[in-house]
């Protein structure tokens, strides 16, 4: 997974809310590509669930990042 490519995705929607939406999608297939190559990557489930929290998901992108910290 192309971690720096989802975090400059994830700036940038900061940076240009006009493209917010776009990029968060891009961001959104990119951590799931890497989820489909490895379920177990916990990066990229953490990356999911900011993702879809920013998305305004809210309530997905909670249970997320909850699952994500109660697996340790």
């Amino acid at each position: 997974m192309n971690r720096s490519r989802i975090a400059r995705l994830l700036r940038a929607s900061r940076r240009f809310p006009a493209q917010r939406r776009g990029l968060l999608e891009r961001a959104l297939r990119l951590s799931q590509q890497a989820l489909a190559g490895n379920a177990q990557d916990r990066e990229a489930l953490l990356w999911l669930g900011v993702i879809w929290w920013q998305l305004g998901a809210r309530r997905r992108g909670r249970a997320i990042l909850r699952a994500v910290n109660n697996e340790r």
